[in-house]
């Protein structure tokens, strides 16, 4: 809090405020790497083809297809050894592909998103290597502005505190910044997206929103 003077007519106060709202993420991204080798390039690449068409078939019928689907990575390498006296020798091939996957709450067909990943799992079988998980919302505008709210509540009690204090009053607000704070780790909670039977929970916690902002008043 600052309080500024440099007359009686240019008096003000400044004040940040926070607002934070904690809700449970309703969508999941998941990177999915269906690799294949073998002695030959295109034995290599037919693997992985057969291997990707069975997990995005499976995942078409929990409903995760257009924009929720994406191949996002294609490669082949060639594996090699090395044998004292003959050097580098090449030994197969792998192929590789990789898709982002967006699993919605609302769109997994009474499934919950640890279940779609468990079947995308077992249809790609030995193949298929998991990359990292990023929980998120549908809708982060709608928190956002509810967190946007909660901030300026937040300073216009404290800035009317202030001026209460000083036997004044708040004017008008001469200023008004929304102030970058960076990401906010998550809270945990008791709840996942695993059913019961599912073979690992996922536990997706809560993930707050927060906005600070930063406001000046005039005071009289």
């Amino acid at each position: 809090m600052t309080v500024a003077a440099t007359d009686h007519a240019e008096r003000s106060v400044t004040v940040r405020g926070s607002g934070i709202v904690s809700a449970v993420p309703d969508l999941v991204r998941v990177t999915v790497t269906v690799t294949a080798t073998r002695p030959a390039v295109a034995d290599a690449f037919e693997a992985v083809a057969r291997s990707t068409t069975a997990v995005t078939d499976t995942l078409r019928g929990y409903g995760v297809a257009g924009p929720d689907l994406a191949t996002t990575g294609l490669s082949v390498h060639s594996e090699t050894t090395w044998t004292e006296g003959r050097g580098s020798e090449v030994t197969g091939y792998t192929a590789a592909t990789t898709l982002q996957i967006t699993v919605r709450e609302a769109g997994a067909a009474a499934s919950s998103p640890a279940q779609v990943v468990a079947a995308c799992v077992g249809a790609g079988g030995d193949d298929i290597r998991l990359g990292g998980l990023e929980f998120d919302f549908a809708d982060p505008a709608a928190l956002t502005a509810t967190a946007r709210d909660r901030a300026w509540a937040d300073a216009l009690a404290k800035a009317e505190q202030y001026a209460s204090l000083s036997r004044r009053a708040l004017g008008e607000v001469l200023d008004i910044a929304e102030v970058d704070i960076g990401d906010v780790s998550p809270r945990p909670v008791a709840k996942a997206f695993a059913a019961a039977d599912s073979p690992i929970a996922v536990e997706r916690g809560e993930k707050p929103t927060r906005v600070d902002v930063r406001v000046r008043w005039r005071v009289v």
